[in-house]
């Protein structure tokens, strides 16, 4: 989508690698632009703003930053940031949860195209969540139809094509939507139980 921007995240203690980042990172893609610099900071703006992209420049000042990429790596793509020494061990250690490694000794063509990486990484994602919620809600209204139907059948002796009826026609005489009838019918139902 054009004009789509992605949020990021950078956790550093170092001031100067904030500002080369912010400056290897297109605007025009990537906003808001968050700067923090401990993990207990990243893990708190996580919990009050959707972060797309978390670039992580290791060491932190209150841990290394592994722990923060793995428990990150489900809600947001990663990127890690550490010394050439310590590159083959991170990476080693972040793979398996889709994190993407580099090395400190780096130039802004190199960090330009893994943010574009990121930024692909990231939309997909959007993607998948947006359609796993869409299912889990699907998923949700199918069961709450399912269990208005057994309650219609075995307190109303009604069979599963009748019950199936009596919700549809419920919810379009009311004007709303399936799950709501069944809602009210389950509802309804339980009170007749009481």
């Amino acid at each position: 989508m054009q004009g789509e921007c992605r949020s990021v995240l950078i956790v550093s203690k170092e001031g100067r690698a904030v500002d080369f980042i912010k400056a290897a990172i297109p605007q025009s893609r990537f906003s808001p632009v968050l700067c923090v610099s401990s993990a207990a900071e990243a893990r708190r703006t996580l919990l009050r703003t959707p972060i797309d992209i978390m670039i992580i420049n290791m060491p932190l000042s209150d841990e290394f930053g592994t722990k923060l990429a793995v428990s990150s790596s489900g809600e947001c793509a990663v990127v890690t940031i550490v010394s050439p020494e310590q590159i083959e061990r991170v990476s080693f250690k972040l793979e398996q949860y889709g994190v993407v490694t580099l090395s400190k000794v780096l130039n802004r063509s190199v960090l330009y195209q893994t943010m574009m990486v990121m930024f692909a990484s990231a939309t997909k994602m959007r993607r998948l969540r947006d359609d796993t919620e869409k299912l889990e809600s699907k998923l949700r209204e199918v069961r709450l139809v399912t269990k208005a139907k057994s309650l219609l059948i075995s307190e109303r002796d009604m069979t599963e094509e009748q019950a199936h009826r009596f919700i549809e026609k419920a919810a379009m005489d009311s004007g709303i939507k399936k799950s709501e009838a069944a809602r009210r019918v389950i509802a309804k139902l339980s009170d007749e139980d009481d």
